[in-house]
């Protein structure tokens, strides 16, 4: 009895990968609009990165919806972060509070930036290659876009609530250097992609929606979204602790 091979599947239309290729390049963007806006304006500076990390999330959701997965489309993702989510915080953060404290000559304040950012690239570079980064339902080391969040969020909460403290160089460049570490770490931190239960989906997607609406409202979103991270990394650690 003779069987038929099965046919290759074959691969998405160019117009299929363009439009979440599209998304990608908005958060690149954002992005760069981030470090525009960096010196004069802060706080806009911060919510374009908000735009960013809304790209993130939709580019890859659209990329399933349309069947239009890809390697193309990968590669160019872990480009756009590094930009949006690794250059952008950095050179904000950096801008807002590192660089008033710096001197001349050598300045170690730029050095705790490229730490935030060579930390990024390693942390893409081991995703790209390495299978069990995110398995199942964790990643191994705090994503790139959470770390740019946990940076980024201190500076909106302290010009939503006037705490002038958040500014100091010692305390963002402890917060940058916790992100770097946390990026290249085992930690095992939960993926936002893949959820245990629905009503965690429902709580990790509640929080985000309501930051959001506050901003909206010009509320205090940022002091929202902060705490979002910091819950997200007390649920990693004490998974890690549990295990």
């Amino acid at each position: 009895m003779s069987t038929t091979p099965a046919p290759e599947s074959s691969p998405p239309s160019p117009w299929r990968i363009a439009v979440p290729s599209a998304i990608t390049l908005g958060g690149i963007f954002f992005g760069l609009w981030s470090m525009a806006l960096a010196q004069a304006h802060p706080y806009g500076a911060c919510l374009a990165l908000i735009g960013a990390c809304m790209c993130d999330m939709a580019d890859g959701r659209v990329a399933r919806w349309l069947g239009a997965r890809s390697a193309f489309g990968a590669e160019l993702d872990s480009l756009a972060d590094i930009v949006s989510f690794g250059l952008a915080p950095a050179w904000l953060t950096y801008r807002w509070s590192l660089a008033p404290a710096a001197t001349a000559g050598l300045d170690p304040w730029l050095l705790v930036a490229f730490a935030f950012v060579a930390a990024g690239a390693v942390r893409l570079a081991r995703f790209n290659t390495t299978l069990d980064v995110a398995s199942g339902d964790q990643f191994v080391g705090l994503p790139i876009p959470m770390a740019a969040l946990l940076c980024v969020t201190p500076i909106m909460a302290s010009h939503e609530l006037g705490i002038e403290a958040i500014a100091r160089p010692l305390v963002m460049s402890g917060v940058m250097l916790s992100a770097a570490a946390l990026m290249v770490s085992p930690l095992p931190l939960p993926s936002y992609k893949r959820f245990p239960s629905r009503a965690l989906q429902v709580v990790f997607y509640g929080l985000i929606a309501g930051g959001l609406l506050l901003l909206v409202l010009r509320l205090p979103g940022g002091a929202v979204l902060l705490g979002f991270v910091g819950l997200y990394l007390l649920i990693g650690l004490w998974r890690a602790l549990a295990r």
